[in-house]
């Protein structure tokens, strides 16, 4: 997902929407990321005009809100640094500097009243009846720490920057005769009948010799070739490893359980059936059928015309009902329906379907538990300040070993392991979790050299050390010789299937169907279902559905599948016609015209960066990431 919108966040279109939209109000709900430094805060400059590490923070939030609005999902600043956020919005602002300088150049300029009209129909700005609310702007504007000149200058700047751009986009448009051309390319049907040969068709190639195995190790080393391994150290300070030697004295435990005894205590809970009516002499008609035996929930259909969703409260505490219901309730028996009970709602009669009683945990069954908790609130505080300590000593120039053994760190070695976490005999690796994040430091430290502290997870911290880096070899043919074999194998087999797939296009050439052809070999023919250059039917491979339109009417080809290869022949072809799908044809249009726009916004912003000097404080700008 995050590649697919970094993908779209790359069109100039969005840029340059970005930049006429920089003085909208999505503005809220994220934290300032940066922070400033020194006196110079610039990030870039554009023929003279500055952008400061404040107004990239202002707008890097405001799209980071905008695609929280289109994706419906809430996106915190890491992903926002992985979607190329920060980056995307610099850009943003380059290309609109760059088109303010050249408003300026051409002499364009905004009347206020164009301005007041923007102001005026800008959506965020109406009220409940639908029009300008003077008190919703101002409340706006305040929100953003905006003045009304400072507004009113970006709107201008905003219009000035649309007309500039309209300008150079108005009117281009594809021609017919490409739309239609395009058009007839993708709408266009095939049919076409395929033989699919599995390795099975062909038998298998005799073992290689010396000299051919010897050859092909040559010709493909890169599969015999290990990855670099590494022999690495870790030393791991884990939350339950200090835990574990935190012993808790009694009274503190005693005095938590204390402080804690709401937590061990349940109270008692009934399953409570509740028949409410509106008067007494109701409620006495109701008490005498369910003391001669009537079943309560037909009592309650006939007195109260009440089913089960009413009259069943389920489980509740003696505090979830009003005091004088808790009483009756927790004092009745259980299967035995109480005397009428008066209170505001009316008058009630209750039945208890079942009890659970009240349960206390006592200290001696809990105190472990409170123990281990206890140890590892504990182990938190000392963890970190011992982080520190490690820190110090690392920096200080102490080894490896020399920082695991004072402050009692678990070590362990991991002879070989390559950047997937692979060993020597190419099985995975036990590492400490998150593996990832250890098997990435390791491959980011030198030879020779310890990690710096880093967490893990958040059940502590870990160093590793490279003790030694095995760089990657091609293994001899003596190490590999049967796995050479088998590839030899696997690709004279893969050889084989094309001549035969080469074969059987020749006598399709010849003047033979491929129906004919494939039955001469005892092979399945199927029929394909209509197909589009696009595909079609699943179970055309694309590689054949290129080659199918690519041939004519007739005309048999073969392509490459997976370790299959498929022939096809060409039994018809359905041409598309414009004039029978004008909808279609409309939407190509508008597609191949927002195109051809974006590549003109592109190629004019391209041409505004060769005549106008943009210079990126990299430093700075390395500051924010």
């Amino acid at each position: 997902m995050l590649q697919a919108i970094r993908s779209k966040a790359e069109s100039f279109i969005v840029k340059l929407l970005f930049a006429l939209l920089t003085a909208t109000f999505a503005l809220w709900g994220i934290g300032d990321i940066f922070r400033n430094w020194g006196s110079d805060t610039t990030v870039a400059k554009v023929g003279g005009k500055e952008i400061a590490a404040d107004q990239l923070s202002q707008a890097v939030r405001s799209e980071v809100e905008q695609l929280r609005n289109v994706l419906h999902n809430d996106i915190d600043m890491e992903q926002a640094k992985q979607l190329g956020l920060v980056n995307s919005a610099l850009q943003q602002m380059i290309s609109a500097h760059l088109l303010e300088i050249e408003t300026d150049r051409l002499g364009l300029a905004m009347g206020d009243e164009g301005v007041r009209q923007a102001i005026v129909e800008n959506p965020d700005f109406k009220g409940p009846s639908g029009s300008f609310d003077r008190a919703r702007y101002d409340q706006l504007l305040a929100a953003n720490q905006l003045t009304e000149p400072q507004y009113e200058a970006s709107v201008r700047e905003n219009l000035l920057r649309s007309e500039l751009t309209g300008a150079l986009i108005d009117g281009v448009t594809p021609p017919a005769s490409m739309v239609d051309a395009l058009y007839r390319s993708r709408a266009e049907h095939r049919v076409a009948t395929t033989v699919t040969l599995t390795p099975a068709a062909v038998p298998a190639p005799p073992a290689p010799t010396q000299e051919q195995l010897a050859a092909y190790h040559d010709a493909h080393k890169d599969a015999f070739r290990t990855p670099e391994q590494r022999s690495i150290s870790i030393a791991t300070l884990r939350l339950e490893d200090v835990a574990a030697t935190i012993k808790v004295p009694e009274d503190k435990l005693k005095s938590e359980y204390e402080a804690r005894r709401d937590e061990f205590h349940t109270p008692e809970e009934r399953d409570v059936q509740q028949l409410l009516l509106p008067d007494q002499a109701k409620a006495k008609a109701a008490e005498a059928e369910l003391q001669a035996g009537k079943d309560f929930a037909a009592v309650a259909k006939e007195q109260a015309d009440a089913d089960a969703s009413t009259t069943d409260l389920g489980w509740v505490k003696r505090d979830d009902l009003p005091k004088d219901l808790a009483a009756a309730a927790f004092a009745l028996a259980q299967g035995k329906p109480s005397e009428p009970i008066h209170t505001s709602f009316g008058w009630h009669i209750l039945l208890i379907t079942g009890i659970k009683p009240e349960a206390v945990q006592t200290f001696d069954q809990v105190k472990d538990r409170l123990a281990q908790e206890i140890a590892r609130d504990e182990a938190g505080d000392q963890i970190a300040k011992t982080a520190n300590n490690i820190d110090d000593a690392t920096a200080a120039g102490n080894s490896f070993a020399a920082v695991a053994q004072k402050f009692g760190m678990k070590t362990e070695t991991i002879a070989s392991i390559d950047a997937q976490g692979h060993g020597a005999d190419g099985k995975p690796v036990e590492l400490p979790q998150p593996a990832d994040t250890v098997l990435h430091t390791a491959f980011a430290t030198d030879s020779g050299q310890t990690s710096p502290l880093t967490e893990l997870g958040e059940d502590g911290y870990f160093l590793v050390h490279v003790d030694k880096i095995m760089p990657a070899t091609v293994q001899p043919l003596s190490a590999v010789h049967d796995k050479a074999v088998s590839l030899w194998q696997a690709d004279e087999k893969k050889n084989e299937l094309k001549k035969l797939a080469d074969q059987i296009v020749e006598e399709v050439k010849g003047g033979k169907s491929l129906k004919d052809v494939a039955a001469a070999r005892k092979l399945t023919v199927v029929t394909t279902a209509p197909l589009q250059r696009t595909g079609g039917d699943p179970s055309v491979p694309p590689s054949l559905v290129a080659a199918i339109f690519g041939a004519k009417k007739g005309e048999a080809v073969s392509a490459a599948a997976g370790d299959n290869y498929a022939v096809a022949q060409v039994q018809s072809i359905e041409p598309a016609d414009p004039a029978k799908d004008p909808q279609a044809v409309k939407q190509l249009s508008d597609v191949l015209g927002n195109a051809m726009r974006n590549d003109m916004l592109s190629s004019f912003d391209q041409a505004l960066r060769a005549h106008i000097p943009v210079e990126i404080n990299q430093a700075n700008l390395d500051r924010l990431l």
